[in-house]
């Protein structure tokens, strides 16, 4: 489909038009010549504008550049590509408008809000009429500006803007609005491309305080079979010994073996794994308030902090389970590539009063090696008191008054 170029004058065009009108309105009536000749030189600034806009607008390409996924609250930027493929003449001044919507239909939440009320019994509000008629009609747009000052004939030039969407979720960017008003500003001229795009935004991540790390090696401490203390090469530096068969070469510490006359060997601290099975209870009441959203959210956010954490940390074999309307469990080496695909998952968890949370437990324990620490991260008080395994399990309140020991936003 062909692109429709429009122009139409700006505020300052309009401002000079009414000017030209007025003179040109009392040169007929006066019939004076001086103002005909004043409303000629006039009108010609107006039309070599437009003439300049519709031409600099002919022959541009614009094409967004969209990272995969980006962290809640983190600056993006987004790449705009704009080429010129005319020969003789650049552009100039070339403004490209998009706008940045979030997508508040994902079927996942769509889903469960479903479940939620037919368990529930639905009674609809005035206040949730009201929410879903603003959320579809009339949807948070926030419009993003990229200027490129120059595009140079057969070249192309990269503009950039930077955005902060604060919510996770899928937003969606376009159209591409592109425009200029080179060189008097008199004239605007403009096109539309239908150029979408989608993004996905990850859960905001915090920073967890020295409490997390000595929570979790307290549990490790006085395991000698699954994290025995003295290893062979791995780790810092723990002590000498003497060689024993099997033994490389290579850690034969030469100085001790020299002065001794016994074949002497460095000895490694073998490096702790944290096996830990996570779970997530992202509870939330049909009818919430916003501070049970809020408390929701943060119980997102420190999840994707731990997952961050462990997979930076290495050595670790870790089970995560969501105990939304539908039980969902991943499980496997802690590791960036494992973090990436989760927190994928998390930026669209949705809220739910009626999650599986003990079959999310079994899951995660049946998934998680022998022994692993089974924590349970939720936005309301503990729900497995009966567990006859609650010993090893760890649950943390993101509403109680101790999460500020243990987590930070920002």
């Amino acid at each position: 489909m062909p692109l429709r170029r429009r122009a139409w004058l700006s505020r300052e065009g309009v401002y000079y038009a009414g000017v030209l009108l007025f003179i040109g309105g009392a040169a007929v009536l006066q019939s004076y010549n001086l103002l005909v000749a004043l409303a000629g030189m006039m009108t010609a600034p107006l039309l070599l504008n437009w003439r300049l806009v519709m031409g600099s607008l002919r022959g541009l390409m614009v094409k967004r550049r969209l990272p995969e996924q980006v962290p809640a609250g983190e600056a993006l930027t987004v790449e705009i590509r704009i080429d010129n493929v005319r020969w003789w003449m650049a552009s100039h001044l070339v403004l490209v408008e998009d706008w940045i919507v979030r997508n508040e239909s994902d079927p996942r939440e769509i889903s469960a809000r479903r479940h939620d009320r037919t368990l529930a019994g639905f009674r609809p509000t005035w206040s949730s009429l009201w929410r879903l008629v603003r959320q579809f009609l009339f949807p948070e747009r926030t419009r993003a500006e990229a200027l490129a000052a120059q595009v140079p004939p057969r070249g192309g030039v990269t503009a950039t803007y930077r955005v902060k969407l604060p919510r996770r979720g899928r937003y969606r960017f376009g159209p591409l609005r592109v425009s200029t008003r080179y060189p008097l500003g008199l004239v605007w001229g403009h096109f539309v491309l239908e150029q979408f795009g989608e993004i996905l935004v990850t859960p905001h991540v915090g920073r967890l305080l020295p409490a997390w790390a000595e929570l979790l090696d307290a549990e490790q401490a006085g395991d000698q079979r699954r994290h025995p203390q003295r290893g062979l090469a791995e780790g810092d530096y723990y002590g000498l010994r003497p060689w024993q068969s099997g033994d490389s070469t290579r850690w034969i510490h030469w100085r001790s073996t020299a002065k001794t006359g016994i074949p002497t060997v460095i000895q490694y601290e073998r490096q702790r794994n944290r096996d830990v099975a996570i779970v997530l209870d992202p509870w939330l009441p049909a009818d919430a308030s916003d501070e049970a959203r809020g408390r929701l959210e943060l119980a997102i956010s420190l999840s994707a902090t731990a997952l961050e954490d462990l997979a930076f940390r290495g050595h670790t074999q870790l089970a995560f389970a969501v105990a939304g309307a539908e039980t969902a469990c991943w499980a496997g080496s802690a590791s960036p590539m494992f973090c990436h695909d989760v927190l994928a998952e998390l930026a669209l968890v949705p809220g739910t009063a009626n999650g599986s949370l003990e079959a999310a437990i079994r899951q995660a324990r049946g998934e998680a090696p022998a022994g692993a620490r089974l924590i349970v991260i939720s936005s309301r008080q503990p729900q497995v008191s009966a567990d006859p395994d609650r010993d090893n399990l760890w649950w943390i309140d993101v509403g109680a008054a101790e999460i500020g020991e243990l987590f930070q936003l920002g």
